[in-house]
């Protein structure tokens, strides 16, 4: 792991034995602090006061983070419970610091993330850039902690020009009864609601066949210390149309292909401590390839986590239990002759999340059954293990292994052939496997600072420049 300051202002950190922050230092070059008429900022480096906890956390910057494309570390949970003396924004227009980050890929096999923090409001004007670049076997949990680093870094001469200076040495000092800066306590008119919309449409034409498929989806949610809320509807809608010419033996046939899902779900949760939660989820939905014209479930949950919430960036073991009646309204007659039926069913699922300087792993265990009937169940065991097995080595095994035997919705009359060929609904089975193994090896030279963009439209390693040899 290396790291690189370059910028188009003054240098504006010195270091002490202590590892305090010089106000003084920081304040030259840049714009007057802010609530100030161009007197000396706010930040000395005085014994703290103890002001309203509550004043104080409104007065902190507002920063927004922009990681442009997949920037690996660049998780947000993590930054925000880490980088705490700030506010985090969710739209640049309300920030007072823009952090653009972006990465390339470095002659080494690595990454170098180039982090821009762009002032605005109060800041118009100030800009500063820091690079740091990583190794290609770098754990993601060193790099996030490296981001998080270089942040503080760079937002530091930024909280030197407002109140909240006095309070910040190496580390934030957090007034009594706050422990972060959370918008939670803030004015917002939205409420802390967050609103999501998206659509997709796909279309691809060809003389024989035709594919559109055409999604559709509303989200709104809303986090609290105490409360989670998310709402969301869902609809896809996939056609295919195939021409097959015809034969000395038959006319030419027309082929059409639809399948339609649309779903609705909300989750209520309530923490109630550092380890227990509970909540609720409610679902409705259509599915052609489930056989299913209408599917309610209502499931009251609770939930453990083995390691306290507070560190659920960088671990987590889970247990949660859901338990609740599920309704559904057949298209048509199902294998136990069923046109409708409500049915209470269960479900426990153990999950491990672990990002540390030897890799990351995520790994669940889930069991549903019906209560009517212990034989429909399903057990399935899936997850990703990323391990750094030594100097250049990482071996990367994932994928999912199941027990079926839930399949309460398929259709007595069984499928036909186009059905199956199209893959039009669930076909009976007894097991689902998926899987995939990679091992990668990297050696050579240990420096990788370079940066040599030339001919990158070809890919990474030329790929999309192959001669063929016949």
């Amino acid at each position: 792991m290396r790291f690189r300051h370059s910028t188009i202002l003054p240098v504006f950190l010195s270091l002490s034995a202590s590892l305090a922050l010089a106000p003084t230092a920081l304040a030259q070059g840049g714009r007057p602090p802010v609530g100030s008429a161009g007197g000396p900022p706010p930040g000395g480096m005085g014994r703290p006061s103890a002001p309203d906890s509550l004043t104080m956390q409104s007065q902190a910057i507002r920063v927004f983070l922009d990681c442009q494309g997949r920037v690996r570390g660049c998780d947000r949970d993590f930054i925000v419970t880490d980088v705490n003396f700030v506010n985090w924004m969710r739209d640049r227009f309300d920030a007072d610091v823009q952090i653009l980050v972006s990465g390339l890929t470095n002659g080494g096999g690595g990454s170098e993330n180039t982090v821009t923090f762009i002032g605005r409001r109060a800041f118009e004007g100030m800009a500063d850039t820091l690079v740091l670049n990583t190794l290609p076997n770098d754990a993601d949990d060193v790099i996030r902690r490296e981001l998080a680093r270089t942040f503080k870094l760079g937002l530091a001469r930024y909280v030197a020009r407002s109140p909240m200076a006095k309070r910040l040495q190496i580390a934030y000092v957090a007034p009594a009864g706050m422990q972060q800066a959370s918008p939670a306590n803030l004015k917002d008119k939205w409420n802390l609601w967050t609103y999501t919309t998206n659509t997709n449409v796909f279309v691809r034409a060809e003389e024989q066949q035709q594919t559109v498929n055409g999604s559709l989806s509303l989200s709104a949610n809303r986090s609290t210390a105490n409360w989670k809320l998310n709402t969301s509807v869902s609809g896809n809608v996939n056609t295919q149309n195939f021409k097959i010419a015809a034969t000395p033996t038959r006319p030419a046939i027309s082929v059409r292909n639809e399948q339609r899902t649309y779903n609705a779900n909300s989750l209520i949760v309530r923490s109630l401590s550092s380890h227990w939660s509970t909540g609720l989820k409610a679902g409705a939905g259509y599915s052609d390839f489930l056989n299913q014209d209408l599917a309610l479930r209502l499931q009251p949950a609770v939930e453990y986590n083995v390691f306290p919430w507070t560190e659920q960036t960088r671990r987590q073991l889970t247990f949660l239990y859901n338990v609740g009646p599920n309704y559904y309204n057949y298209q048509r007659t199902t294998v136990l002759n069923r046109d409708s039926e409500t049915r209470f069913s269960q479900q426990a699922t153990a999950s491990l999340v672990a990002r540390q300087s030897w890799g990351s792993s995520n790994v669940s265990l889930d069991w549903l059954n019906y209560l009517h009937d212990f034989s429909r169940h399903a057990l399935t065991l899936s997850g990703n293990v990323d391990l750094r097995i030594g100097r250049g080595f990482s071996l990367n095994v994932g994928g999912s292994a199941a027990r079926v035997n839930d399949q309460i919705y398929l259709p007595r009359a069984g499928n036909t052939e186009e059905e199956i060929l199209l893959q039009r609904q669930a076909l009976q089975t007894g097991f689902r496997i998926t899987t995939n193994i990679g091992l990668r090896y990297t050696f050579g030279s240990i420096y990788n600072t370079i940066v040599n963009q030339r001919f990158s439209s070809l890919g990474s390693s030329g790929g999309r420049f192959n001669f063929q040899f016949f």
